[in-house]
Parts: structure tokens; C-alpha cells; sequence
């Protein structure tokens, strides 16, 4: 059914429920009856958007898909600091989008107006010589990913389709969206430096500027030749022949490029991090300076190949990448003798080989444990083998900085990180011995991962496997089954989610389930353990008592708006906290203010009015008083009624003392008779 017409000045709430449109901040006009496929992201699509403050502006909008985490640093950075050579972002808002029935993300960018540049040239609609591509088109894009190290957020999206004009007379080009997606994911693998490109896509890592000029350089040959020459190249193809010949080589090869592009392509699409061009060398080369950009080999050849996995391997870095997805028949030929004849003799891996059979000598001496099994064995050796390329471990490869990513997608999309979380648990991110230029501060990462093993190891609300997820992946929205649809990814939405979630919430489901812990211990800046160890608590009443301090806390500190529906969800769920109470009196009184204070919406007096430190003190002490005052009754009781044989034993007693002093007066007044009759 077609969707009906709208009037822009009907709408003012914020996530109107018609007509297929969203309002961002009570500002910013999405439509979703205008679809805009031309400026789509892989994971983003894009829709006309308008400034109701200022209709002049050229907006569209981009809806991330929900479940894909965005990055909430970048869009904080370009937001707050724009510049040369980049879209400019301009909004971004959770909001209700209609068409997929749910809350995701919404990104308003300045609309580029002239399209992308790749489509203008292979139409005929722009032509840009080749003596204007240094100024035209290197220069901007430059200039652009200048702006992005400044502001401490390499791009990692740049590619032909991402490269935009920015006006309708096709004159300014601009780099485009780069926040829908973890960093890399979207990039094809012509466009990730080689290294990267052997990760999968969700852990290939954030990298840095190093990343964005290898893939400047070959965004370059594409828009230079106008097409994509690789372009019906299989990925693993693609991979198998750039290790071998080399990312230039694979590239270019047989492509007619230009003399004067030849120096700067050679020097960009190095395989080797620390030889890449950077920006300094490149605008040294804008600037007329010529530069030494001599293509080395970036791995040693044997000279004759072995055979495995279908291909025939001239190399020990092709092998890695084949081991890792073929495990049982790897660890055939690692106990092979003619595998290690041909890393000596073939491939001059004399060294090489002597340490893989170290670690296989290791398997075998542990055997009983995690560090002899196969998928152990084959990860060791693949990081001996490769270096400088990912961690390989039972199928998956992933940078140390691609943890986090990996972690979210594995989670959303399987519903199994077992892989992952023995990564960490088994310390075998450790085996990576790469190049550490290749990271803003490898130390920091390796701290990273001792945190997420500490983190693995408590079960406590707070913290887990869900704590690292929402500690490694800052835009990923929280994965709670109350709140999923709402596409959480900022922690001041986090309360209104929940309010609106209390309306649908049935049994005796509570709102701090772990995904919700773990997101806040995340996301709040607070410290939150002391609230967090009462949750934890294995006494129901003080673990009820810890949810709602905590919610009061968030409520407190956010400076949330009142929250009815949240609040009648937890006031239904105090009767622990309540019965902990001991004199009736104030049990029957507290359950008589309680809805009270629900229709407030305010957490923070409910907790005041549950925990209230003078009443407990009271409660505290007049059951101290009246234990004290029962104690004392029950013994008087005892000692009045006595009971049993206990009874028996006091009569005995009792007649046993009269007896003794019956007898004693007796004999008394007997001795005193006798002793007067004498006398007289």
C-alpha cells in the first residue's frame, strides 16, 4: 500500500509513526518516501533529509542497519570538528524508522550533489585528464584523510563508490560516510592494505592512516582507468595472487596507467607498513619532489611450489593463510618430513622450520590439555608462518585490534563466541609478533585483552562476556531482550527504553537483566561497584535493593524525566526488599506509599523510601530491643514451667533440700530435749 503525503509542519513528535519519516531532534525531516540508492552505504540506506530550520540545506540521511555497530567516536569527532575533504556529518539521532518497524541510528551528512565520482566518469559526464588528477583528485582526498589524523579517526572506508562530488558542477570531492560500520568491514578486499585484508571483515582491526593510503592508492587506479581492473577477480583469488606478486603488482599488472601515477601507486600500495607512503610523502609528491618509492618483495619464494588446499604455494605466507581453514590435514604435513625438506631446501625456511617443530614437540609433551590440541598447534605456527598477518585460530583471523567487532557480529549473527573468548581465555592473541608500528600502542591493546580475560572470568552481573562486548564496541546497541528493538547505543536513552519497555514486560522479568549491567558499567562514567555488588548479592532482598539503587543512581545523575512505567515495573518487584523489613508496621506502610510515589515516575525517592537509612536503623534497633526483650521472656518462662525430665530433676532437688532441713530440726530439738532432761 502506497503511504500517504505528509506536511513537515504536522510533524513535531520526534519519531512520528506515518508516512514512513523520522524528526532528529525536533529538527531534521527524514523521508522515507524518498529513497536516495545512489548515495547508500553497504550497510546504510539513504533517504532525503531537510533542516526545518533551514530549508536551503542540501541534508540526506543515512539509516544504519540495527545490529551492525556504528562508531560513536567518529561521529562525536566529525561532528564536533569538520573539515577539508570529508562529508560533513551534521546530526545523528536514535530514532523510530517506520519502514523497519523499530529504533536504529539516523546520520544526517551534507548531500553531495554532484554524486560519486566513479559514476560521473564511467558515464562521460566528467573527464578529468590525466595532468589534473594530482590536483583534482589526490589533493582533496588528501587533504581529507589530513583532517581525519588530526582529529585521531583514520577513515577506513575509502574506496571509489565512497568518493563523492561535492557540487553540482562536479568540482569539489569529498570522501564520504565512514561511521554505519565497524572500521574496514565494508571495504572490498582491493581496498584493505594486504595484511588487513587476510582478517575477516569484522576483525580486520581500526588501523590507522597507514590503512587509508593503501587504499588511497588503489581507489586511485580505479578512478584513473575509469573501471576496476580486478574487478572479476575472486576474493581468495585476489588474496593468493597478491601475496605472491604483491598488492601493486596484482593491481596493476596489464592495466594502462599513466607514467606520472606510477611513482605514487608504487609507493602506496606497498605491502610492507613501515615503506608505504604516508602523507607526508605524498604531498611531497604533490609538490613536485620526487620521491623513492622502489617496490620490494614482501615475501620470500621458494623455488618449487607445494602443494596443498587446491593450490600450489610458493610461499609460507599463502600456506598460513590456508592452514588456518584446513586444520586436520595442516597438522598432517606439520608432522611431515618432507613439508620441513621443503621449507629448508625450497623455500629457505631453515629457521622457521626448527620452530614449528618445537611446537609440535610442545603438543605432544601436552597433550592432557588445551595447549596440545590441533587448532592450538595450527594457530602457533600460522602466527611463525605470517607474522605480520592476523591471529589465525580455528577458521577465524582477526587483528588484535579487531577483537571487539569480531566479538559483536560473531555474537549478533551466530549466537556463538566460544572461538572468541578462547582467543583471550588461552592467551593465544599472544602468538602475534607483527610489526607494533602498525598500532597506535600495542601495549594498550595487550592491556586491553588481560581486562577482557578478567572480565570472561566473573559471572557477576556487570561483567563477562557481555561487559566486553559493550567495552569493545561503544556503538553497539544493547543486546537486551527488553530493549533490543530500541537500538540503544547512548546511555541517556537507556531509562526512556526501559519505561517503554515495562509496557509489554510480563512474569517477573527484571529490567537489569545482564545486558542491561554490562551496558551501563560500560557506557556510565560513575562508579558504580558498590551498586553493582548488591546486585550480585545472593540475597534476593539486597540484590533487588541493588537494582534499584542503581536505576535511582542513572535517574539522579542523567537527569532522566520521570519514568512511570519503569517505576511501577520495580515497584512490583520490591516485596523481598520490603519483607526484609522486620516490624509489620512499617512493611504494611511502606506497601501503602509505594504506588504513591510509582505515579512520580521517580526511582530515586523510591529508593529513599525502601532503603531509607534512619528507618532501617530503627527497624534494626526495635528488633534488637525485642529479641533482647523475648530472649529474656523465654527464659523466665523456662525457669517458671520448666519442662520434662528437666522438671523432675528440680522436684528431686527441691524435696531432697526440704528433707535435709526437716531432719536437721528434728535432730535439733531432740538433742536439746535430752540435753535438759539431763540437767533437770
Amino acid at each position: 500500500m502506497a503511504e500517504q503525503p505528509f506536511d513537515a509542519d504536522e510533524i513535531d513528535n520526534p519519531a512520528p509513526a506515518r508516512g514512513g519519516s523520522a524528526v532528529l531532534r525536533d529538527r531534521f525531516l527524514v523521508n522515507g518516501d524518498k529513497p536516495l540508492p545512489k548515495l547508500d552505504s553497504p550497510n546504510a540506506r539513504a533517504f532525503m533529509a531537510e533542516d526545518r530550520h533551514d530549508l536551503s540545506r542540501n541534508l540526506f540521511a543515512l539509516v544504519c542497519t540495527p545490529g551492525i555497530p556504528i562508531r560513536t567516536h567518529a561521529i562525536r569527532q566529525l561532528k564536533t570538528t569538520p573539515g577539508p575533504g570529508v562529508m560533513e556529518l551534521v546530526e545523528s539521532d536514535n530514532a523510530f524508522w517506520p519502514i523497519i518497524g523499530q529504533r536504529t541510528m539516523i546520520i544526517i551528512y551534507e548531500r553531495p550533489m554532484g554524486g560519486r565520482v566513479i559514476d560521473q566518469i564511467a558515464s562521460g559526464q566528467v573527464r578529468i585528464m590525466e595532468y589534473d588528477i594530482p590536483r583534482k583528485i589526490i589533493q582533496p582526498l588528501v587533504d581529507g584523510l589530513r583532517h581525519m589524523k588530526s582529529i585521531n579517526t583514520p577513515h577506513r572506508s575509502v574506496r571509489p563508490d565512497n568518493i563523492y562530488f561535492l557540487d553540482e558542477d562536479c568540482q569539489e570531492i569529498v570522501l564520504g560516510d565512514c561511521v554505519t560500520a565497524p572500521e574496514g568491514f565494508d571495504q572490498p578486499l582491493m581496498f584493505e592494505p594486504l595484511e588487513r585484508a587476510l582478517a575477516n571483515p569484522a576483525g580486520r582491526g581500526v588501523g590507522s592512516v597507514t590503512d587509508d593510503m593503501y587504499a588511497l592508492g588503489a581507489s586511485l587506479v580505479v578512478l584513473a582507468l575509469g573501471s576496476n581492473p580486478i574487478e572479476r577477480m575472486k576474493g581468495e583469488d585476489l588474496l593468493f595472487r597478491r601475496t605472491n606478486l604483491g598488492s601493486y603488482a596484482a593491481i596493476c599488472s596489464g592495466a594502462r596507467i599513466s607514467m606520472s601515477l606510477l611513482e605514487p601507486l608504487r609507493g602506496l600500495l606497498s605491502d610492507i607498513p613501515s615503506e608505504r607512503w604516508g602523507l607526508d610523502q605524498i604531498t611531497m609528491w604533490l609538490n613536485g619532489i620526487k620521491q623513492n618509492a622502489s617496490q620490494k618483495k614482501t615475501v620470500r619464494k621458494g623455488e618449487t611450489p607445494f602443494r596443498f588446499g587446491g593450490r600450489e604455494h610458493t610461499n609460507v605466507r599463502t600456506l598460513a593463510h590456508a592452514f588456518n581453514r584446513q586444520i586436520p590435514e595442516t597438522v598432517k604435513i606439520l608432522h611431515d618430513e618432507t613439508f620441513h625438506a621443503w621449507l629448508k631446501r625450497s623455500a629457505g625456511e631453515g629457521e622457521l622450520s626448527d620452530t614449528i617443530k618445537g611446537f609440535v614437540d610442545t603438543a605432544n609433551f601436552h597433550k592432557e590439555d588445551y595447549q596440545g590440541t590441533e587448532e592450538y598447534l595450527v594457530a602457533r605456527c600460522c602466527a611463525a608462518m605470517d607474522p605480520t598477518g592476523p591471529i589465525r585460530y580455528k577458521g577465524l583471523s582477526i587483528y588484535l585490534d579487531g577483537i571487539g567487532p569480531m566479538l559483536a557480529m560473531e555474537f549478533i549473527r551466530n549466537g556463538s563466541v566460544q572461538v572468541l573468548t578462547e582467543i583471550i581465555n588461552r592467551d593465544i592473541y599472544q602468538f602475534w609478533s607483527g610489526d607494533r608500528a602498525t598500532f597506535m600502542d600495542s601495549i594498550e591493546t595487550s592491556r586491553r585483552y588481560v581486562q577482557m580475560k578478567v572480565w570472561l572470568s566473573n559471572s557477576d552481573p556487570g561483567q563477562g562476556l557481555e561487559r566486553c562486548l559493550y567495552e569493545l564496541n561503544p556503538g553497539l546497541a544493547c543486546q537486551s531482550p527488553h530493549i533490543i528493538e530500541d537500538s540503544i547505543v547512548s546511555i541517556e536513552d537507556l531509562l526512556p527504553a526501559l519505561d517503554r519497555a515495562a509496557n509489554h514486560i510480563e512474569g517477573k522479568a527484571k529490567p537489569m537483566d545482564r545486558h542491561v549491567t554490562a551496558f551501563v558499567a560500560a557506557h556510565f562514567i560513575e562508579d558504580i561497584q558498590p551498586h553493582l555488588r548488591a546486585l550480585a548479592a545472593a540475597k534476593e532482598s539486597t540484590s533487588v535493593i541493588g537494582m534499584l539503587s542503581l536505576l535511582a543512581y542513572l535517574q539522579w545523575k542523567l537527569k532522566c524525566e520521570p519514568v512511570f512505567g519503569l517505576a511501577s515495573w520495580v515497584g512490583g518487584l520490591l516485596g523481598p526488599a520490603i519483607n526484609a523489613y522486620h516490624n509489620r508496621s512499617t512493611r504494611r506502610e511502606l506497601e501503602k506509599e509505594i504506588p504513591k510515589l510509582v505515579r512520580r515516575g521517580s526511582l530515586p525517592d523510591l529508593f529513599d523510601l525502601i532503603d531509607n537509612a534512619e528507618k532501617r536503623r530503627e527497624d534494626q534497633d526495635g528488633y534488637a530491643d525485642a529479641l533482647v526483650e523475648y530472649i529474656a521472656c523465654a527464659d523466665e518462662i523456662v525457669d517458671i514451667e520448666g519442662s520434662g525430665s528437666e522438671l523432675v530433676i528440680k522436684a528431686e532437688k527441691t524435696g531432697q533440700r526440704t528433707a535435709a532441713t526437716i531432719s536437721i530440726i528434728t535432730t535439733m530439738i531432740a538433742v536439746t530435749i535430752i540435753f535438759f532432761s539431763e540437767i533437770l
